[in-house]
């Protein structure tokens, strides 16, 4: 039950985190916007967000799952966030670095959706639909 307890209260913080990021996001402060990745990246998933994206697709999971030993939770919460660096590269045009962050989200939620035992998050099918007409 402790662990249970624990999961939702680390939901309800990233949410709230998640919040914050759409808020920097849309106000244009990009600089916060990027720490705040970085930070929720290692907080949540102690994975730096610069080491996921510099992971090759083929090996992603494998390094994340195995190497890393990150939980499903964890890994929705990463993919989360690197989708997001994914839309601020768009934003700067630097479409070769937004596409790397966009294949690095779509395969982690792939695995989820094949994998995992998450509820079902409407989030991760939508950006899922948008994704899979790209890759």
């Amino acid at each position: 039950m402790h662990k249970r307890d624990y999961l939702v209260k680390q939901f309800e913080e990233f949410g709230k985190v998640m919040a914050v990021i759409f808020g920097l996001k849309k106000d244009g402060n990009y600089p916060d916007f990027l720490s705040l990745i970085d930070e929720s990246a290692q907080k949540y998933t102690q994975t730096e967000i610069l080491f996921v994206e510099s992971l090759n697709d083929k090996t992603l999971i494998e390094s994340l799952t195995t190497d890393k030993k990150l939980n499903d939770e964890q890994l929705k919460m990463l993919a989360d966030l690197i989708y997001e660096k994914a839309e601020y590269y768009l934003s700067q045009s630097n479409e070769e670095a937004a596409t790397n962050c966009y294949k690095k989200a779509y395969s982690i939620y792939l695995f989820l959706k094949e994998n995992a035992t998450l509820t079902y998050s409407l989030d991760m099918h939508y950006k899922l639909e948008i994704l899979s007409k790209q890759f």
